[in-house]
């Protein structure tokens, strides 16, 4: 036997959401925006990053110069993983066979970047060798690949003798 539906109960259920919805689109049209919008929590300290320079000055590079460390920040608000293919051997004579990778919190060296290192071995990194970075949340978001010396990024700093590479959102 199928339940019959009482037209009395049926009108009353109907009457109700109509209310509430005439209800919900009142208040949205007389309530300021401005008490709808969620506030931040002050006690937090807000993150401030200097913006990049539009363009870099791409060095002029040989095979075997401007070899140096590689400095990086996330100034991503996603967790990042960063990946480098190196052809390049370091002080302690490491030779990466396989690629080396870090992970990034998010905001995590942003404002200066961090140099990276492997607990016994100093990174160094030079002309073709390959940067890829992306972030590990499954956004498929990612960065390059950067090729040193040939792409934008990472950027040789003539004074500190080193790569780096800010990846922004």
């Amino acid at each position: 036997m199928i339940p019959t539906l009482d037209i009395k109960y049926a009108y009353s259920v109907g009457l109700g959401i109509l209310i509430s919805l005439t209800g919900m689109s009142l208040w949205q049209k007389l309530t300021p925006n401005s008490s709808r919008d969620i506030t931040e929590n002050s006690e937090v300290p807000k993150v401030v990053i200097p913006p990049l320079p539009a363009t870099f000055v791409r060095p002029q590079l040989n095979d075997g110069e401007n070899i140096g460390s590689l400095r990086v920040g996330n100034r991503t608000d996603r967790s990042i993983r960063i990946v480098l293919f190196s052809r390049i051997t370091s002080q302690n004579v490491w030779q990466a066979i396989e690629p080396l990778n870090w992970d990034f919190a998010p905001n995590e060296g942003g404002k200066e970047g961090l140099l990276l290192s492997l607990p016994n071995y100093k990174i160094a990194i030079g002309k073709g060798d390959v940067i890829f970075a992306f972030a590990t949340d499954g956004s498929r978001t990612y960065w390059g690949p950067n090729i040193v010396g040939e792409t934008d990024a990472p950027f040789w700093d003539s004074k500190n003798k080193e790569w780096s590479m800010v990846l922004q959102p």
